[in-house]
């Protein structure tokens, strides 16, 4: 059995010590000078510590001190294993609308619709994942009477197939678009750019989100005394499979599948031998888990890709494509306690030619989620970019957000954020935002 607590705990310390570092950084004016091939960098002015970053940031550092607390349980996140694993969400992660008038005039017409989908699968032969991002703004611009606005829709897809069913060697095949449209202002792109990544690596993922639930479940029962103590680690991996197998009981009994799957949840607790209290008020805390709480999804895994880059599709018509280029990819996720998470990804790449080594673009991206209680949640997000150009010194841009969801119903969720960007040789930028989002599954 491990014991989560200490090694969430430290965790928790090391992600603190990260983000207090980071905001050292930033507020010193020049922090640091990167290798002659890398190029200078001087931070922007120091950065004042208004109400709502000093509020943010105090509460940031409570809270990753706090991460670490969890109780042991007979089951680990890396005991869940299942055939097959997957993933789907929708939502509308921003919509504002902005409308001001004086008299009859309006003279304020503003709006933003940010919507994001996510499917992921991974079985044993093969895996596939889609990311889709589109955001979309206008404006209305009075003294002109002009209207401007964009859509700006990035789509990802990844496919991977394993050498073998048991093996963790893989062959990939990926793809990065984008269409940018403006109106008003800017260039739009005559037709999409397309990138594509062929390549080997070895790793996998799993999507251990079902047995979090069930863990849930558990924590529930012990609290209302339904059970005396934690359940084995085999039936808690049993009961997290019926959980991940909700569409295969929508499928065979329809309209009328809650009743079975609900039955057969049941019964594999009972078999612990170890239910004391009333089991049918059991069901009404199963029901809230299932359906009422938001859940974060949990993977566990790593994947290693090394490949070959090409742009297939330049963004202009008659623009040269790129030079071919070698690419990396390296991914991690691992739920650090029952209440937490955190995924990286960091990607480079560098062409084929005259300028290998010395033009290249690195980049990237780190998310820790904490799940304060079943209807808050608090995540961090920092992203940096490294961009090397021929002839150039090489260009720097960081950012890092601290956000805290309100969870209002299963699907609705009030969320408050504070964030800072840096780009080297531009003023820093800091931003306070509140929105609502809402996820359609």
């Amino acid at each position: 059995m491990i014991d989560q607590t200490s090694t969430s705990g430290a965790m928790g310390a090391v992600m603190l010590r990260r983000i207090t570092g980071i905001s050292a950084r930033i507020n010193r004016r020049c922090t640091m000078r990167w290798i002659s091939k890398i190029g200078g960098w001087c931070a922007s002015p120091p950065i004042s510590s208004g109400p709502p970053l000093a509020l943010m940031l105090g509460l940031a550092i409570l809270i990753l001190s706090r991460a670490g607390s969890a109780a042991a349980q007979n089951v680990s996140v890396s005991d869940y294993e299942v055939p097959i694993s997957r993933a789907d969400i929708l939502r509308i992660d921003a919509f504002s609308f902005n409308y001001v008038t004086e008299g009859e005039e309006a003279v304020v017409q503003t709006g933003d619709l940010t919507v994001v989908y996510k499917k992921f699968y991974e079985s044993q032969p093969y895996a596939y994942s889609i990311d889709l991002n589109g955001g979309t703004s206008f404006n209305k611009d009075n003294i002109n009477d002009k209207w401007t606005g964009n859509l700006l829709p990035q789509l990802k897809t990844n496919f991977k197939k394993y050498r073998t069913k048991q093996g963790n060697l893989f062959f990939s095949w990926g793809t990065d678009s984008r269409h940018d449209v403006f109106w008003g202002t800017g260039r739009s792109f005559d037709r999409p750019m397309v990138d594509m990544t062929v390549g080997v690596g070895y790793g996998r993922f799993i999507n251990a989100t079902a047995l979090r639930k069930a863990v849930r479940i558990e924590e529930f029962f012990l609290d209302e005394g339904i059970i005396s103590e934690h359940l084995p680690k085999g039936m808690m991996i049993e009961f997290a499979h019926i959980i991940e197998r909700e569409s295969e009981y929508k499928e065979i009994h329809g309209n009328r599948y809650q009743n079975y799957w609900f039955e057969d949840m049941l019964a594999e607790i009972e078999k612990s031998g170890q239910v004391h209290g009333e089991i049918g008020y059991g069901l009404l805390r199963m029901q809230e888990v299932l359906f009422k709480e938001r859940i974060n999804d949990r993977f566990y895994g790593w994947d290693l890709t090394a490949g070959v880059q090409f742009e297939v599709l330049t963004p202009f018509e008659g623009q040269d494509r790129r030079a071919p280029a070698l690419s990396f990819n390296f991914r991690y996720s691992r739920p650090l306690s029952w209440s937490t998470q955190i995924n990286t990804d960091l990607n480079a790449d560098t062409p084929f030619s005259g300028d290998f080594g010395r033009v290249y673009n690195i980049s990237q991206d780190t998310d820790f989620i904490y799940e304060i209680t079943n209807k808050v949640s608090f995540t961090t997000f920092h992203t940096f970019r490294i961009n090397k150009r021929s002839g150039m010194d090489a260009r720097l841009s960081t950012s890092i957000s601290i956000a805290f969801n309100f969870f209002i119903e299963n699907k609705i969720n009030l969320a408050l954020s504070e964030s800072i960007t840096t780009v080297e040789g531009e003023p820093f930028r800091q931003s306070f935002n509140v929105g609502l989002s809402y996820r359609i599954f």
